[in-house]
């Protein structure tokens, strides 16, 4: 498999991988973040908020792409 996935929020029980933008290295105004990386990912594992996200015991919107226990390479 080739391009960007991640595994997206869609509400209590459920969640599934699905294609993602690639990242833009600027901010929401659109000004250029000049000390960014993008990782592509080598290792990745999930945490207690990810499960309590995934068995709805959360506030999130659906929509939020899980994950932040990664460990990656700098592209």
């Amino acid at each position: 498999m080739s391009g960007n996935r991640g595994v997206v929020y869609l509400g209590a029980g459920k969640v599934e991988v699905q294609s993602i933008p690639f990242p833009k290295m600027e901010d929401p105004r659109g000004k250029r973040i000049e000390h960014g990386v993008i990782l592509r990912v080598v290792s990745t594992n999930i945490c207690g908020s990810d499960q309590h996200m995934v068995r709805g015991r959360t506030t999130a919107q659906t929509g939020l792409v899980l994950g932040h226990e990664i460990t990656g390479e700098v592209l």
